[in-house]
């Protein structure tokens, strides 16, 4: 999903904003690249964020922008998509094995939709804000969904793995995630 302007950076294409010498969108579309459970890979813009094809290669499909939720919908309807990990741009942090992970909960899980929630307390505990909170969790940005069934039941996976809770919303985010990147791979 790179549908979405960053107001809060400054009105700029987050997707492309640099991380460790990479546009954030590459990260997530490596990890998602390099995971083995993925079989294609789609990015969902909107007219607002058309540019990101000027900039980063991939296969696109282009929703209305109506919102996160409805844009999503729409581009699994559009593609005729069955189970499908859902991903937000502005995750950098990600690796294949998380996904992974996430993959491997859902079919344990074993319900149409599966949302991936961080503790509240842990997001805080990394000086990071929420922008939404629920019942003590925060949504991460990473979603599996079995579009033959949009309405069926979801399931909540709650994991305190803080590369989920880098959702590169705001300049902090974005600075706090760097300072994180820096000290886990020693430097």
């Amino acid at each position: 999903m790179a549908g979405g302007r960053a107001r809060r950076m400054g009105d700029v294409l987050k997707q492309l904003l640099d991380f460790k010498g990479a546009p954030m969108i590459k990260h997530v579309f490596d990890a998602a690249t390099d995971c083995k459970g993925i079989e294609n890979i789609f990015v969902a813009i909107t007219p607002k964020t058309s540019k990101v094809k000027d900039e980063f290669e991939a296969e696109y499909i282009e929703t209305d922008g109506k919102g996160y939720v409805e844009d999503m919908v729409s581009a699994i309807a559009a593609l005729k998509l069955k189970k499908t990990l859902i991903l937000s741009a502005d995750l950098p942090l990600l690796t294949s094995e998380d996904l992974s992970w996430v993959i491997t909960e859902y079919n344990r899980l074993k319900t149409p939709a599966l949302a991936v929630y961080v503790p509240t307390e842990l997001y805080r505990d990394l000086g990071l804000k929420p922008s939404i909170e629920i019942d003590g969790l925060v949504p991460t940005g990473v979603n599996i969904v079995d579009g033959t069934d949009l309405n069926g039941v979801e399931s909540k996976l709650v994991t305190e793995n803080p590369r989920f809770a880098f959702n590169i919303n705001t300049p902090n985010d974005l600075e706090k995630a760097v300072e994180f990147a820096g000290e886990k791979s020693g430097k």
